[in-house]
């Protein structure tokens, strides 16, 4: 019992190490700091935040899965970034996103629409209580729960590898001024045409939704375009 314990903080300290550099090397190429093709290993990840191999690696793959940086023959070098190529990426992602919605809408269960309530629930809470950090996490629930009701497996797959390309961008205006409380205006208007199987409906307001997030969140992009 004792070594599970041991086992399970030692995971949970290795995932907030790596999100951590993950967010950090994030910000430096967002930044420019890190210019395009600059060279980034395991090893020099490992001695930059004096880590083992095994969290370095682990945060290179997940910026590699967020198109920040490519895989080369011998390592991994950030990405030549492409504001237009961008864009196409995201607008699949919204369709596909919608659609999954659509068909979810037709298929959640009374079990599943509690837990998107829940899940809405504690983005009120945190918005009531000044706690915006946490909103990003239950806003990718939200989203991810929608799409998960269709039990398209396909299109589940799909989804989640084109989200995981651009939702990085998401938090930088989820809490700006007013958006916190505008965007779970907008949940909860998707969640009662989605829980009414008004499944048309939901589609419009997730791809509206969805499209004036991404014409907000790319300006923000701006500064990295000609890196």
């Amino acid at each position: 019992m004792i070594s599970r314990s041991r086992d399970i903080r030692s995971e949970l300290y290795r995932e907030t190490l790596v999100d951590r550099i993950v967010s950090i090397l994030e910000e430096r190429i967002l930044s420019g700091d890190l210019q395009p093709d600059t060279k980034l290993s395991e090893a020099w990840v490992a001695k930059e935040f004096t880590v083992s191999r095994v969290p370095a690696r682990e945060a290179l793959q997940r910026l590699q899965e967020r198109n920040l940086l490519r895989r080369t023959h011998l390592t991994r070098e950030v990405s030549r970034f492409s504001l237009e190529e961008f864009r196409e990426l995201y607008e699949l992602k919204n369709v596909v996103e919608a659609f999954g919605v659509m068909k979810g809408a037709l298929r959640a269960t009374d079990n599943d629409l509690n837990k998107i309530k829940a899940i809405l629930d504690s983005m009120q809470n945190c918005i009531d209580a000044g706690e915006l950090k946490k909103l990003p996490a239950f806003n990718l629930q939200f989203h991810d729960m929608l799409v998960h009701c269709s039990l398209d497996q396909t299109l589940i797959q799909t989804y989640e590898s084109l989200a995981k390309q651009v939702r990085w961008v998401a938090p930088r205006t989820l809490l700006s001024q007013n958006r916190p409380e505008l965007s779970l205006k907008e949940h909860r208007a998707i969640f009662e045409a989605f829980a009414n199987k008004e499944a048309t409906k939901a589609r419009l307001l997730m791809e509206k939704h969805t499209t004036e997030s991404m014409e907000r969140n790319l300006p923000k992009l701006e500064p990295a375009k000609g890196c």
